[in-house]
């Protein structure tokens, strides 16, 4: 997909760019914009990651994801639907944030009921069965 001309862009767009350390002749012959987005140490999409290149990225997610799982256990475990292994596959199909997972691990129980219950597509990670 051929990127809009640097004319094209917002004077916000383009400062933010700028302020990243790209030039103008940067942008146009193709430079990675991931820097200027916030990106450096991070992949844009939860989902579509390589480990190796993030491993701080990697392990931070790890953590925080195993952190979840072990809070849905002691909340929805005790129920007749508890089923694990789709519970690790509502996180591993649809993995939130990193915002939303460390929402999460401090949110309490109320909290997680509630955001299932008004919003379940964002909170599908939540879910387990």
């Amino acid at each position: 997909m051929a990127r809009k001309g640097w004319d094209s862009l917002s004077p916000g767009y383009r400062a933010r760019i700028e302020k990243a350390g790209l030039t103008r002749a940067d942008y146009e012959v193709g430079q990675s914009l991931q820097k200027a987005r916030g990106h450096a140490n991070t992949p844009e999409h939860p989902r579509q990651f390589d480990a190796s290149k993030y491993p701080k990225y990697a392990s931070e997610r790890r953590r925080l994801t195993s952190q979840v799982e072990q809070k849905k256990h002691r909340i929805f475990s005790g129920g007749p639907k508890w089923n694990p292994n789709k519970s690790r596959a509502h996180i591993r199909d649809k993995p939130p944030s990193m915002k939303l997972l460390r929402w999460a691990i401090n949110a309490d129980e109320q909290d997680i009921l509630n955001a299932i219950r008004e919003d379940p597509e964002t909170f599908y990670f939540l879910g387990y069965h």
